[in-house]
């Protein structure tokens, strides 16, 4: 229902924000970012161009609000799979997060647009720097949580997020080449956390394991 004199209400602002964001991340998927235009955008909500530069200001700054969004769900996804209270196994669970969000062929269709433009535009190729920082903040927090109980240097904490993060994107990469998806998918994920593991965390198991028999 509309407020008097036929203005939204703030839920109803609110969805008509999410449709015009849910619009412009599909198309730009779908054609990059130089093929997508706002009046494409604009008629594929049945809406004229002018509302939606009501709410952006042009074509760049939607993207960045469709880009600052799926940052924001892509954080509170990691923080929500890293709850529990044993931070390798929060860990575990923060990688695998990460590694599904990678290997879905929406998540990689639009950032392939965007890593498309950004060798054109060292705005966006700053604002990835930024927006890739934020994301892998939370992974990297649990990281070091991990290396002080495997009593680990702090300045290799950054070289071991950054060897994860590689270790899921490479394979995700395959894995959508490959049409892999439910329990094989799954299958990949565990041999790239083991390799990651075995390599960082080993002696963390030795000790768990030495104090288990004590």
């Amino acid at each position: 229902m509309t407020k008097a004199g036929g203005r939204p209400t703030k839920a109803q602002a609110a969805a008509r924000d999410e449709a015009l964001l849910d619009a412009a991340r599909r198309l730009f998927s779908e054609r990059g970012y130089a093929g997508t235009s706002i009046d494409q955008v604009a008629a594929t909500l049945g809406w004229s161009k002018h509302t939606v530069y009501n709410r952006h200001a042009g074509k760049l700054p939607l993207l960045e609000a469709v880009v600052d969004r799926d940052v924001g769900r892509f954080i509170a996804a990691l923080e929500d799979a890293g709850q529990g209270t044993d931070p390798l196994a929060s860990l575990r669970a923060m990688a695998r997060t990460y590694f599904v969000f990678s290997a879905s062929p929406g998540y990689a269709a639009l950032y392939a647009a965007i890593a498309l433009e950004a060798a054109n535009s060292a705005h966006l190729r700053e604002r990835l720097r930024a927006w890739a920082a934020a994301a892998l903040k939370p992974m990297l927090d649990a990281i070091e949580q991990v290396a002080q109980l495997a009593r680990w240097q702090k300045h290799g904490v950054d070289e071991a997020c950054q060897l994860l993060v590689d270790l899921l994107d490479g394979e995700a990469s395959r894995a959508k080449w490959d049409g892999i998806v439910g329990d094989h998918l799954e299958q990949r994920f565990e041999r790239r956390w083991e390799i990651f593991r075995r390599m960082m965390f080993d002696d963390l198991d030795d000790d768990r394991g030495a104090e288990r028999q004590r």
